[in-house]
């Protein structure tokens, strides 16, 4: 019983880890940089000397990668990608049993069409299967705006999302104010310097706290996202991209039942409808987690009892080329008939 407790909430902090691998052609290359301008966590590099990019890692993880493939979706040449499994080896975020292993390409039709080019079944798919594979979250925006109109049209299928009870508690704050979006990232990027300093380096009291604080909120120490924090960090505390618009999906916390989920399914119904008319989108959480300890953004954005931020949302023109469908990991199914 006791090994086990341990082996659950031990090595939270910077776990043995099996990370992606990555793959590069050199000889395809355009050197276009694009895939190292959307990386979200600096994961990609780029080597002046060679005129490539490289893969490398932060804050003491070892491949800064989250798998997200998005430098494979906006690279021209198709010469850049990252494969294998992402597997936690051991304690408190342990990689499940049945968590399968080699990402794979979208496979509606069964494991007989596993990793065929999806223009091969993209004739049999469904209008919004196509928007569902093809969504890539995009962090460069053409400086465009996007107008109201617009915006309108993507908050009104929210409206229209499915809640508990039919009580729909959700608000949407929209922001257009590029000076007021910078102030929020700002704030926001403090709170975020001070959680990425508790990963920093790999002191033994680092490890006891950072197991710790697993314990009590498992969700919120996972390695992963260090390595976009300190990206924030890298690029002078952009966290919305200067986006044109960011819509912040508010929750009424006396919602019936799970309001959160209520909010989540109204935010992707405007992700999904914003990628079916050629707009890019892209989620953020950075805000959200933080909000709690900086109570400025709280009166900056207006934000007032019973309303709290569940996510905001980056809008806008997309700079590049990004829906394409990419490998994603596979999750675990179980039937019971």
């Amino acid at each position: 019983m006791l090994p086990s407790f341990f082996e659950k909430y031990a090595s939270a902090h910077m776990p043995p880890t099996q990370f992606y691998r990555f793959e590069y052609e050199s000889d395809k290359c355009t050197h276009c940089k694009a895939c190292v301008q959307t990386c979200p966590t600096s994961c990609l590099q780029w080597n002046e000397e060679k005129k490539e990019p490289y893969a490398t890692g932060l804050s003491g993880i070892e491949l800064a990668c989250i798998g997200c493939n998005n430098c494979e979706a906006v690279c021209p040449a198709n010469c850049i990608r990252m494969r294998g499994e992402y597997k936690v080896l051991k304690g408190r975020y342990k990689t499940p049993d049945d968590k399968f292993g080699e990402i794979t390409l979208p496979c509606p039709f069964g494991k007989n069409a596993l990793n065929k080019k999806f223009e091969k079944i993209e004739q049999d798919l469904s209008e919004t299967e196509k928007v569902i594979y093809k969504r890539r979250s995009v962090r460069l925006f053409k400086n465009k705006p996007v107008s109201k109109e617009l915006i309108h049209r993507l908050i009104e299928t929210a409206r229209f999302a499915p809640s508990a009870g039919n009580g729909q508690p959700c608000k949407f704050l929209v922001v257009t104010n590029k000076a007021i979006n910078r102030q929020v990232d700002q704030k926001c990027a403090k709170i975020l310097r001070m959680i990425n300093w508790l990963y920093a380096g790999q002191s033994r009291w680092r490890k006891i706290l950072i197991s710790i604080l697993s314990a009590i909120s498992a969700n919120k120490w996972d390695q992963r996202p260090i390595a976009a924090m300190e990206k924030v960090r890298m690029t002078n505390n952009v966290i919305t991209f200067d986006a044109p618009a960011v819509i912040h999906v508010l929750k009424d916390k006396r919602g019936i039942s799970h309001p959160d989920i209520d909010a989540a399914i109204a935010a992707q119904n405007i992700v999904l409808t914003a990628h079916s008319i050629g707009l890019g989108t892209c989620y953020i959480g950075f805000i959200a987690s933080t909000l709690p300890y900086a109570p400025s953004v709280k009166k900056i954005l207006g934000i007032k009892y019973p309303y709290e931020i569940v996510t905001s949302i980056c809008i806008g023109y997309p700079k590049l080329a990004y829906d394409k469908p990419v490998p994603r990991a596979q999750m675990p199914v179980e039937w019971i008939e």
